[in-house]
């Protein structure tokens, strides 16, 4: 009876564990761990290294020094904020999407809701934006919808 309770345990371990791998695995998750990265080093600040997640045509659009500028600008300096925090809400993938309505479309973003809640000098206020993560040789960035916006 030990012995048969002994080998349940191991197979319930053993097909826990897959189950684990195969979704800490999937580009949905790995996504999520890459947005989650972002967030962090906007939240403490460190715009360069958020900025180094940045997909090659956000980098195109802010190049480095603009980015880290306007960033502590508007986030620190224009809105008076102290601290924020974020929370992510649905995960969508969404095949062919388009950045920018000229632009070519990526195979496979994930879209993932973002909600920066921001505690500042004019009070309490959430941010909410959706964000697209893509894979680029092996890593994960992040891209802004610009569809909608006259260039």
């Amino acid at each position: 009876m030990h012995k048969l309770l002994l080998l349940l345990f191991i197979l319930a371990i053993a097909v826990a564990g897959t189950i684990y791998f195969v979704v800490a695995s999937s580009p949905e998750h790995q996504a999520e761990e890459a947005a989650e990265e972002f967030y962090a080093y906007e939240q403490r600040g460190a715009f360069s290294k958020s900025w180094e997640m940045l997909h090659p045509m956000m980098k195109e659009k802010f190049p480095k020094g603009t980015y880290i500028q306007d960033r502590s600008d508007v986030i620190m300096n224009y809105f008076g904020v102290l601290h924020f925090t974020y929370s992510f809400g649905d995960i969508e993938e969404m095949k062919n999407w388009l950045p920018t309505v000229e632009g070519e479309p990526i195979p496979t973003v994930y879209r993932i809701t973002v909600s920066q809640h921001f505690n500042g000098k004019y009070g309490n206020s959430t941010l909410i934006q959706d964000v697209y993560m893509a894979e680029v040789d092996g890593e994960w960035k992040l891209l802004w919808d610009y569809q909608n916006m006259d260039s």
